[in-house]
């Protein structure tokens, strides 16, 4: 299909109405948590773990703006989490404040702390930075747990937030899912008896809310990636003394970018505090630091869409994995043990070797081979002979920014960034991509 043709505008249109089908039927579905039978294995699925994905989901995404986007490699992001998860707590308990006017505080001071922690990354950069940001995870819990402060965040016991969010009067979601049960065939199915209690109500509203949050941070952080300072941010990436020699202000555009990073971070830290309700000091830590890195680079480094996958992969792998009790050929001593780290750096090896750019990078070139999209203006022989479909731009930086930091040259992606294009040069022949 021709690029911006009829038919390519009615196949975006479908494939956006089913994921909003997804999103709207999907928490009175998993209200009630179920459970999906494979081999002797029973695997949950509950709203209150999509719920705290979401979180993630904005977590995994301002890491992927500092790391993806402007190359600049950070383990400290769970800092920021955790700060606004505290701000949020402490607001809404201590001062009854409520989630989203918590915001009004978190996000500048997060971005303010971004900025701060940024100007050292100016001096250094690769590992030395990923260490010196790693020494923010680690600091964390030490400093939630200090006895000057453990009135307010509740020390090593952490901080239950009783209030969450109450649905408002008049939204009806009794009536919504009442309607979905009474569907023939798939009602009582999907649906069961249609009955939605007061606290099942709040907690579906509660989703809706993060899924607002979550479309918010993704659609600022396109629009920024694809203005001009998104493109210095690039550029930065890609070439620093290319991008200062074009006018980027380097030092502006790294600490900028470290406080957007950081913004985000404390939006998640947020989010997290809303889905769960609970706070404690170890969640905000080093595990949680590098599970960012993982999900990162297993949703698809330097992508948007990577983020949402990133971000359910570190809550339902764990989740799932500990959930297996019988695998043929492993013994239920080895099954009983801590099964979900190990299953989770296994993925990332895999993934490394087969979808070097990530799950993302590999479903779209699956699609590229099942539906090819010919750019406007190319001829379709033009089109057979540069194979399949256009990279985009952010899935061809993100495989060379993995190649460049192996050390190898990619002979199948050369991204050459553009005023809003990307010609991408494949061993075909090349293709011009969004």
């Amino acid at each position: 299909m021709v690029q911006a043709s009829r038919q390519h505008r009615i196949y975006q249109t479908l494939g956006w109405l089913l994921l909003a089908l997804v999103v709207l039927l999907l928490p009175f579905w998993v209200i009630s948590t179920q459970s999906i039978q494979i081999g002797g294995n029973t695997f949950t699925l509950s709203l209150g773990n999509v719920m705290h994905s979401l979180s993630y989901v904005v977590a995994v995404l301002g890491l992927g703006l500092l790391v993806g986007f402007n190359g600049q490699l950070s383990l400290g992001n769970s800092f920021f989490i955790g700060v606004g998860a505290y701000i949020s707590a402490t607001l809404v308990v201590d001062n009854g404040w409520g989630f989203l006017r918590s915001l009004i505080v978190v996000l500048p001071v997060t971005f303010a702390l971004g900025v701060l922690f940024g100007i050292p990354a100016l001096r250094i950069r690769g590992l030395y930075l990923a260490l010196v940001t790693l020494g923010l995870a680690a600091v964390f819990p030490a400093i939630v747990r200090l006895e000057g402060l453990s009135e307010r965040t509740g020390g090593a016991n952490g901080k239950r937030i009783p209030d969450g969010f109450a649905a408002p009067e008049g939204v009806p979601l009794q009536e919504f899912r009442q309607g979905l049960s009474n569907i023939p065939g798939i009602g009582e199915q999907f649906f069961a008896d249609g009955r939605l209690g007061t606290r099942a109500a709040d907690e579906v509203w509660t989703y809706f809310v993060l899924i607002l949050l979550t479309a918010i941070a993704i659609w600022m952080v396109k629009n920024l990636i694809h203005s001009r300072p998104g493109r210095a941010i690039i550029a930065v990436r890609d070439n620093e003394t290319g991008a200062a020699v074009n006018g980027v202000n380097l030092p502006m555009t790294k600490t900028l970018t470290f406080g957007y990073s950081a913004a985000l971070g404390g939006l998640a830290g947020t989010m997290y505090a809303m889905a769960i309700g609970f706070v404690a000091p170890d969640v905000f830590g080093v595990n949680l630091a590098i599970f960012l890195i993982v999900g990162l680079v297993v949703g698809g480094l330097g992508t948007l869409s990577g983020a949402v996958i990133g971000g359910f992969v570190i809550v339902f792998v764990p989740v799932w994995t500990s959930q297996v009790k019988e695998l043929p050929g492993v013994s239920e001593r080895v099954l009983s043990g801590p099964t979900a780290t190990a299953v989770l750096g296994i993925l990332l090896i895999v993934l490394t070797f087969v979808m070097p750019g990530g799950i993302v990078y590999g479903l779209r070139r699956l699609r590229a081979r099942l539906i090819t999209i010919v750019p406007r203006g190319m001829s379709p022989a033009a089109a057979a002979a540069a194979g399949p479909a256009a990279v985009p731009v952010d899935e061809a930086a993100a495989v060379a920014m993995m190649d460049r930091h192996s050390g190898h040259a990619s002979s199948d992606l050369q991204p050459e960034t553009e005023t809003g294009s990307v010609s991408v040069t494949t061993k075909q022949g090349s293709a011009d991509g969004n």
